[in-house]
């Protein structure tokens, strides 16, 4: 009778055993690789002044649903990095900031992401030179003919005043402003724990 007794606890601590198995299976939360993360811009970003592996803040915009169920709601801070920026020269050369999220951080809890590369291109300051260059020569030609001073005069002449113009203006940078929306996409699935 007693080893019946024994054998039937056993049975019971099993059981229980799997149900506690079975619920925190059920706890465990997947995010899979391939959905979006779109985030609204705490912090405004310049390459001007900004450089590769400074840390910036933005808010999820759209809640991470997965199955029906929120995972990461909407308002949750994300965190990430910058990875590349490139300054634009004062003649040529096109300005780039590419950004990445590193972690979002919602109800006490911080998960790491690694996400693919959010890219900002500015404008081309070889053909903005060029332009400018090539505008100062016509306009050169124009003068130089009407004043007499001979044509080729008058468009060296020209060409260089743009070329000088454009390196005294300055280069022209790219800037991500607070408050843009950008959107990014999950490299690798987050499988985290829902009581975390």
């Amino acid at each position: 009778m007693r080893q019946f007794r024994m054998m039937g606890m056993m049975g019971w601590i099993v059981v229980a055993c799997l149900v506690a198995a079975a619920a925190g299976r059920a706890a465990s939360m997947t995010i899979p690789a391939g959905m979006t993360i779109s985030v609204r811009m705490l912090d405004s970003i310049d390459s001007g002044r900004n450089y590769a592996g400074e840390t910036f803040r933005a808010t999820v915009d759209t809640p991470l649903v997965v199955e029906g169920k929120t995972l990461v709601p909407k308002g949750a801070e994300a965190i990430g990095r910058l990875v590349s920026v490139v300054q634009s020269g004062r003649l040529q050369g096109r300005p780039m900031l590419a950004l990445e999220l590193t972690a979002l951080n919602f109800a006490g809890k911080s998960l790491a992401v690694q996400t693919s590369a959010y890219q900002e291109t500015g404008p081309s300051q070889t053909k903005r030179t060029a332009i400018l260059a090539g505008g100062g020569a016509v306009l050169g030609t124009v003068i130089g003919a009407i004043a007499g001073g001979g044509i080729l005069l008058g468009s060296n002449v020209g060409a260089a005043a743009g070329t000088i113009y454009q390196g005294v203006r300055g280069a022209k940078q790219v800037s991500i402003p607070a408050e843009s929306l950008l959107i990014f996409t999950l490299q690798s699935p987050i499988s985290f724990d829902e009581g975390l």
